[in-house]
């Protein structure tokens, strides 16, 4: 038993321990609360999805993927929808602004000897010459109207270095855009192990008509070229119903795939829909079933208001006092099929000190079928850390 007069130093040595222990130990991360409410679900009202028979499908807006989707779709090749792809990486390799042709690409003999193998195997090709040459916009468009299997191989080996370092490239690029059930097998989509599903080529053509040079080639009915001389659009869909783009396939495996794009008018604001038919026996069937989910889409599709820009989405509280409320950077909008349920979540960075006034914190991760948002959130006011004192005598953070 302590003797009273020792009492005292060492209940003054156990505070000093505390007030050490508490100065030393970190501060634990305080995340903000959230204070938007649910937004639910949408109306009840609209007609059903007239999705087509004995395959699979999905639509959507202009971003955030597909509002509505078919259940359990399983990957099948996508065949030269893939070169959605291989344009967009082509583009990250070397960039192109709407209006310039950019620079020149000469064809070689084994370019040539490549197409006349291409061509002897019945694959979608582009005539070529030795010595020719192509901008990078014409090759482009090669590529994409109509469907130069050659000039997939081509521009990879141009943009990339070889082939097999632009499929890397591609299927990097499919993990960054959470394309989590595509993989990519070569540049063209002529191998059946070049697979997606229908929710992830509406990401992916959403992808592309954000693309000016993308999206204005795919619109295109025809283009010239030195030696090919005009082709037509393989897209003989295009102009019709509004559709805008974006790209066909064709693979024995599964027969037609149909990556789409038209305007739509819904609630009153413009917007582009995206959608893909995957799965039908023949382009007609699969152009018939695009047209079907559009006037279903134009007419029953909703946009539902989930949050304004500078709108108080959640509060820091830190337990050390202060504290900000939490703001939506942008408005956002979400198309949603009738009955939709829409969900926002929020997910901020933990602090233990100092934050300044707008600062990004975090994103409101917002919900509604298959589609999800990221709006960025900001603090509104600054977050002064905890002092010294509030350091020392803190119990439980």
């Amino acid at each position: 038993m302590l003797r009273p007069g020792r009492l005292v130093p060492a209940l003054l040595a156990v505070v000093l321990l505390i007030a050490i222990v508490n100065e030393l130990r970190p501060v634990g991360p305080v995340t903000a609360m959230q204070t938007l409410a649910q937004p639910g679900a949408s109306g009840a009202t609209g007609s059903p999805v007239p999705w087509p028979s004995n395959a699979q499908a999905a639509i959507g807006g202009a971003d955030g993927g597909p509002a509505v989707s078919t259940l359990n779709p399983i990957p099948q090749p996508i065949a030269s929808v893939a070169k959605v792809m291989t344009a967009l990486e082509v583009l990250a390799e070397k960039p192109l602004r709407k209006g310039e042709s950019g620079p020149g690409i000469t064809i070689g003999a084994d370019d040539v000897g490549e197409y006349q193998q291409a061509k002897a195997a019945g694959q979608s090709v582009v005539t070529v010459q030795a010595g020719e040459q192509l901008t990078e916009l014409q090759a482009l468009q090669a590529l994409l109207i109509p469907s130069g299997n050659n000039i997939a191989s081509l521009l990879a080996r141009w943009a990339a270095g070889s082939v097999d370092a632009m499929v890397q490239r591609m299927n990097d690029r499919a993990r960054t855009m959470g394309l989590a059930r595509t993989r990519f097998d070569d540049t063209s989509g002529f191998s059946p192990k070049t697979v997606s599903v229908p929710a992830d080529l509406v990401r992916l053509g959403q992808q592309a008509m954000r693309d000016p040079v993308v999206a204005d080639i795919v619109s295109q009915q025809e283009a010239t070229l030195p030696v090919a001389g005009t082709i037509p659009n393989v897209n003989y869909a295009l102009g019709q119903d509004g559709i805008v783009g974006i790209k066909t396939g064709n693979i024995t495996e599964v027969g037609a795939v149909y990556l789409f794009a038209a305007p739509a008018t819904i609630g009153g604001r413009s917007t582009v829909l995206v959608g893909a038919v995957q799965g039908l026996p023949t382009l007609d069937l699969a152009f018939s079933g695009a047209k079907a989910l559009l006037d279903a889409a134009r007419t029953s599709l909703q946009a539902v208001h989930v949050v304004s820009r500078q709108q108080t989405v959640g509060r820091y509280s830190p337990p050390w006092g202060g504290g900000s409320d939490v703001l939506a950077s942008v408005d956002l909008d979400v198309l949603v099929w009738p009955g939709t349920v829409v969900r926002a979540r929020l997910e901020t960075t933990g602090i233990t000190g100092d934050v300044a006034a707008g600062a990004m914190v975090g994103r409101l991760r917002v919900t509604a079928g298959d589609s999800s948002f990221d709006v960025p959130v900001t603090t509104a006011d600054p977050i002064a850390g905890p002092g010294w004192a509030q350091r020392l005598v803190r119990v439980t953070w």
